[in-house]
């Protein structure tokens, strides 16, 4: 009888230690993945800066944006340097969005992108046009949140 009670205790003991073992492993994971999204939203915030800091001393942009201020005509090498500017500026938010899917990103982090490309597709003329003639370009799950957004 004891030697059954042992073996009871040891199980109780083990199994213990397996359910012990899984949390640890689940709060390692955790924290893995908290590091992971502090991570990617340092790098983001690095990638948005050398965005700002490119388009701020860029001669060509500056050009570009006096020309549009002023409403003046571009030539085609400002039509798609304008084009790549908004390439570059969907290709960011399209990344955004793939890191929200895969819950990277907060909420409330995607609707403040969803919130920048409508103001910028609003107050920029190029990007609109530009998103409607290449969105094909894009993965279809974020042509379909823009395009959702943009039908608000």
């Amino acid at each position: 009888m004891s030697s059954d009670r042992t073996r009871l205790y040891i199980e109780i003991i083990g199994i213990a230690a397996i359910v012990a073992s899984l949390i640890f492993v689940g709060l390692q994971m955790r924290q893995t993945h908290e590091i992971a999204v502090v991570t990617l939203t340092q790098m983001r915030s690095d990638a948005g800066r050398e965005l700002a800091v490119a388009q701020l001393t860029s001669e060509p942009l500056l050009t570009i944006d006096g020309k549009l201020t002023r409403g003046e005509p571009l030539s085609p090498y400002e039509t798609l340097m304008q084009d790549m500017q908004a390439f570059v500026f969907l290709h960011q938010f399209e990344n955004s969005h793939f890191l929200y899917t895969r819950g990277y990103i907060t909420e409330e982090q995607w609707q403040s992108d969803l919130v920048a490309i409508r103001h910028f597709t609003a107050t920029q003329d190029n990007y609109d046009s530009y998103w409607n003639q290449n969105k094909h370009i894009f993965r279809t799950s974020f042509v379909d949140a823009i395009d959702r957004s943009l039908a608000e």
